[in-house]
């Protein structure tokens, strides 16, 4: 019987298309982790392996092709149901398998590495968006199987393909490997690992002085991390769906990733750590580690980015340097690049966002804002989402600084003002129409459908938003084109420019209700004297009193319809943070201060 390391000499050399003059060498180089402690070890196991006669001429024998069938891989389970855990994953139009490098997707790279290396029976468990990979049956052979509980970790998908596991590879979708892995042959059930100095948001294993995995935890420290695939034999396999079958209910227990299950069996399942260098796999967890693979992030994401970004600014797509993947705000992903030495930013649209954005409003705004210089960083919008603006370098950091500096907030007044100009004769404004109370409902009603009835929650909240609405519009105010998100996010300031950004949510409605968060931010009482300064800015002389009730009004309802975009975004798992508290308390004052003036101007509602 060979021995572990004689084994990995003859598998290494079943797997060389040519030989060397030097053959242990060649052996040595080739083996891409941790086996032999130098090539003279090698040459020693090639010398014994020649004398059993396990090898001939550099060539491996009959004798030993019987000896080492026992360890043929007999199959493969490609994992590829995840897409919740993704960080803002809603922004990709495809799963994390599906993305592209060099013509290739990530899950096709490694079904096709597994054929290379004979590995012909492939499942593939599938379930996040599972229709875009139903193609891999018919152009690979694959078997599909579908993982029918997203909300449970991939331990449930490893259950879900139970009855493949044998002699069986383990890997993930997101995997990506320079050269192939796999091999028709395999000792014992091995986890492919990593050497990381942050570990943070890793698996991190401790093994013994022979390599075996003793424990698989979280580690915020550095260390040897689960990463890439794996690999199980048939005992193993037999024991593992054993325990399966027995813990699979406790909910505990699909929450785990079936490496931290296997570490609760430790004692009775023996896998062993395979060290590679970290230039050798990757794999990707957040939108930031897709740039550690060159090329991929533009190719996946869309080859309308590569498309677009060339015709608008006339350059070939070599011409596209220096990607930088922003991290990524509540509904988009952006990503900064450079051409002919001028960087500009690109905004890739999330799936989530066409809920409550309409694509053609926000063209028709940003377009107007840059006519009227509200947004100078202006290069190109369509319909899809999809936006090319400059890059603002050296930004001041708002926060802590936007509320409480007057001056700035009666320049973004100024702006505003402009743009409200630009807007009020817009032709054909009944299709950009935008009711906010309306559009209130909509995210309520579908907030509703997994938070229960929240118009009975909110019951006394909504009562009051409707009757301020009903005497805020007895005031006869003109409507014009409104950007209706302007908060210290989407205003960019330097040294030399102020720009409003990001129009997504605008539409053809009431201007007081741009006004949302500026005359009611952070550290605005209802009084505040600011206000007063604020509203003169964009008016260009004192408001009236009139005006100024108006104006508080609508950014009451403005601050309630961000009531139910929280509520919305946490119904579909997407975080607000802290947004709905703040949204919530200053819909409650702003009204609460508004209806009795207007019940003295107008007198009581019927």
């Amino acid at each position: 019987m060979i021995n572990y390391k004689e084994f990995e000499v003859i598998r290494t050399i079943l797997k060389l298309d040519a030989f060397a003059e030097d053959l242990a060498q060649q052996v040595y180089d080739s083996v891409h982790y941790y086996v032999f402690k130098s090539k003279v070890e090698v040459e020693s196991l090639l010398a014994a392996l020649y004398k059993k006669g396990y090898i001939k001429e550099g060539r491996v024998t009959k004798i030993a092709l019987e000896e080492i069938e026992p360890l043929r891989v007999k199959n493969a389970v490609i994992l590829a149901a995840g897409g919740a855990d993704i960080t803002a994953k809603s922004v990709y139009s495809m799963p994390k398998g599906l993305f592209v490098k060099n013509g290739e997707t990530l899950i096709e790279r490694q079904i096709r590495q597994l054929k290379d290396s004979g590995i012909e029976n492939i499942t593939v468990v599938i379930g996040y968006k599972q229709e875009l990979y139903f193609f891999l049956e018919d152009k690979w052979g694959v078997n599909l199987e579908i993982n029918p509980d997203l909300k449970k970790n991939n331990i449930y998908s490893l259950y879900i393909a139970k009855r493949y596991l044998g002699s069986t590879y383990i890997c993930n979708c997101d995997n990506y490997f320079e050269e192939n892995p796999f091999s028709q042959y395999e000792y014992n059930a091995f986890h492919a690992t990593v050497w990381k100095e942050d570990a943070h948001n890793e698996l991190v294993i401790r093994k013994n002085s022979s390599g075996r995995i003793l424990e698989v935890s979280s580690c915020a420290q550095a260390g040897e991390c689960i990463y890439g695939h794996a690999y199980i034999d048939g005992e193993f396999s037999r024991r593992l769906v054993q325990y399966l079958d027995q813990e699979i209910a406790d909910f505990r227990i699909a929450a785990l990733f079936w490496e931290e299950f296997v570490s609760r069996h430790a004692e009775d399942l023996d896998m062993y750590a395979r060290v590679y260098p970290d230039d050798f796999v990757f794999e990707f967890d957040s939108i930031q580690e897709i740039q550690n693979i060159d090329g991929l992030f533009l190719d996946s994401v869309s080859e309308r980015i590569n498309t677009t970004i060339c015709d608008v600014l006339h350059c070939h797509k070599n011409d596209i340097r220096d990607i930088v993947i922003l991290q990524k705000g509540l509904s988009n992903i952006l990503f900064t690049f450079v051409v002919r030495g001028e960087r500009y930013i690109f905004r890739f649209p999330g799936d989530s966002t066409q809920f409550f954005i309409y694509r053609q409003n926000e063209c028709v705004a940003q377009k107007l804002g840059a006519k009227a210089h509200a947004d100078d960083t202006y290069v190109y919008i369509d319909e899809t989402g999809m936006k090319i603006s400059k890059y603002r370098e050296n930004c001041i950091d708002l926060h802590g600084v936007y509320y409480d500096d007057l001056e700035i907030m009666k320049r973004v007044a100024k702006k505003i003002r402009a743009f409200h100009e630009e807007g009020y004769n817009i032709a054909n404004w009944e299709e950009y129409d935008y009711n906010p109370i309306w559009q209130a409902e909509r995210l309520f009603k579908e907030a509703s459908k997994m938070k229960g009835n929240l118009f009975k929650v909110f019951e006394k909240e909504w009562s009051m938003m409707r009757k301020l609405q009903k005497y805020a519009d007895m005031d006869g105010i003109r409507h014009t084109m409104c950007h209706n998100d302007i908060n210290l996010d989407n205003v960019l300031l330097t040294e030399k420019t102020l720009d409003i950004i990001d129009w997504e949510f605008a539409g053809f409605n009431d201007p007081g209700y741009d006004f949302g968060r500026v005359i009611a931010g952070l550290d605005y009482d209802v009084d505040e004297p600011k206000i007063v300064e604020i509203l003169e800015a964009y008016f260009g002389r004192p408001a009236t009193e009139k005006e100024h009730l108006h104006w508080m009004a609508y950014s009451a309802i403005h601050n309630w319809y961000y009531v139910g975009w929280a509520l919305y975004k946490e119904s579909i798992n997407e975080s607000s943070r802290d947004w709905m508290v703040f949204f919530y308390k200053q819909a409650k004052k702003l009204a609460k201060w508004c209806l009795p003036r207007y019940e003295l101007m107008y007198g009581p509602l019927e």
